[in-house]
């Protein structure tokens, strides 16, 4: 082989070696660190967030690979408060079926949210189909399996917000929070991922005649559960909020 090209080979392959794990198409969400559990491989990797382009041979490792370079802070960076618990999903049970219908509370949104009657399974416990729009996209489905139930201030963000502090029991209530219509949205799939655990400042919905109420919405849940507010993302609501009230909306 000429050197030359046997120089340029080595390098590719170096290259190849040293690029970091990037996204690629897969089944399930990514949690808030923006990582997932890869089962076909057996791995916990991640595409977003501090460990972009990590494996780990487990979450519990990528857990620790993440509390010893944020110097055992929060998932969202800031020191950690006395007694804090990283974020984890499962401290949060979802979905729940408070008044035993068998409708759980994924079920009980999607029912009050699709604008023509749904068609339940034979049993009645689940919704087959119906008619959303997607306030995020204004994108119109009408198979269930297109939608996310999206909390309108993620778990994960109401976690580093106050809620590592609660119960379990207030945890499951903020979880599947029916009482109030603004804690709870069906969006399309995409646009709830793509939101991921994100606050105002660094996500707004895709629709901007949505945002508004989506903003307004926001704050008044965490005013509700009583959950804190960054300085970052205070300013990014203030500001929308600002914009909103000058053109009279």
């Amino acid at each position: 082989m000429h050197p030359r090209l046997a120089c340029a080979a080595i390098a590719a392959l170096v290259t190849v070696a040293l690029h970091p794990l990037v996204a690629e198409g897969h089944g399930g969400g990514l949690d808030s660190h923006g990582c997932h559990n890869n089962r076909a491989e057996g791995i916990y990797e991640c595409h977003r967030g501090p460990l972009s382009g990590h494996s780990f041979p487990s979450k519990s490792e990528m857990l620790q690979r993440l509390n010893a370079i944020s110097g055992g802070g929060t998932s969202s960076g800031a020191p950690a408060p006395s007694g804090f618990q990283e974020y984890d999903r499962a401290l949060y049970s979802h979905w729940s079926d408070a008044d035993r219908d068998c409708q759980d509370a994924r079920q009980e949104v999607l029912i009050s949210e699709s604008r023509r009657p749904v068609q339940l399974s034979a049993d009645g416990c689940d919704v087959v189909s119906g008619l959303w729009i997607d306030p995020y996209t204004g994108a119109r489905l009408t198979d269930p399996s297109d939608l996310h139930v999206d909390h309108i201030v993620p778990l994960a963000e109401a976690h580093r917000s106050g809620a590592h502090r609660w119960s379990h029991a207030k945890r499951k209530a903020y979880a599947n929070d029916l009482e109030d219509p603004r804690s709870l949205i069906a969006v399309s799939a995409g646009a709830n991922m793509s939101k991921g655990a994100d606050d105002p400042a660094h996500w707004l919905p895709e629709n901007r005649s949505y945002r508004c109420t989506y903003v307004r919405e926001w704050v008044a849940v965490k005013r509700r559960w009583d959950l804190s507010m960054d300085p970052a993302e205070r300013r990014a609501a203030d500001q929308v909020l600002t914009t909103c009230r000058n053109r009279g909306r």
